[in-house]
């Protein structure tokens, strides 16, 4: 996360360092769905004792909004913001040889704060292109709500704050009278672990927090950015 939290303020002295070349900031407002949260193991090879159906996940279609600003610098742009993200996933344990069985219900509530550098295609008609590709850092603010059910269940752990590499397309090829136009997102994210438990262990790889999410973006008209 040290590196991230370096990554953030060297986009940040890039854009300050080229001024002169950069335009007024845009604003835009999205909305649209995701799915993610915790990335469970589904690799127990390590472990022994363990089948592969003695731990398996589900995660339910979620939903995020977010608020953003848009910095241009000469044809690209740097773009950052708050997202809000919201997952719920359950656990099933059917261990019998360790003697764990019932589900984990986690609903998680995530902050985020991404940091991109976008780059931006077709430009006529819009300064900041329709079609932008953004790759980048992002941190999240992590709060749980964890619901047991079941004879037994795992320890388990849970990190409030990780951060990791997102990227992501963004276009906005409709224009309204106003100035403002309309389009869509799609985003990906990989980061640090943000669960751990029995099935879980820094042993394994794949444990992680991720998602990828989709939606609508609104950008506001220069008249309403002012």
């Amino acid at each position: 996360m040290k590196k991230g939290l370096l990554f953030i303020p060297t986009l940040m002295l890039a854009g300050c360092s080229i001024s002169k070349d950069t335009l007024h900031p845009y604003y835009r407002a999205q909305i649209g769905f995701n799915k993610g949260g915790i990335t469970e193991n589904t690799d127990f090879t390590k472990t022994s004792n363990v089948q592969p159906d003695a731990f398996t996940g589900a995660t339910k279609i979620g939903f995020n909004a977010s608020g953003h600003v848009v910095l241009p610098i000469k044809r690209n742009a740097i773009e950052t913001g708050i997202d809000y993200m919201y997952n719920n996933q359950t656990f099933t344990f059917n261990d019998y040889s360790n003697g764990y069985s019932g589900n984990r219900r986690i609903s998680s509530s995530q902050i985020m704060l991404p940091v991109t550098y976008n780059f931006s295609f077709f430009h006529k008609n819009n300064p900041l292109g329709s079609i932008q590709f953004k790759v980048g850092y992002l941190i999240q603010f992590n709060m749980f709500s964890v619901l047991d059910s079941g004879t037994a269940l795992t320890d388990y752990s849970l990190n409030n704050f990780s951060s990791g590499i997102t990227a992501g397309l963004s276009a906005t090829p409709f224009h309204m009278n106003n100035g403002s136009k309309l389009g869509f997102y799609f985003d990906v994210y990989r980061g640090t672990k943000i669960y751990n438990d029995f099935y879980n262990q820094s042993i394994y790889e794949m444990p992680a927090s991720s998602f990828m999410k989709f939606g609508i973006i609104y950008q506001f008209g220069k008249n309403q950015s002012k």
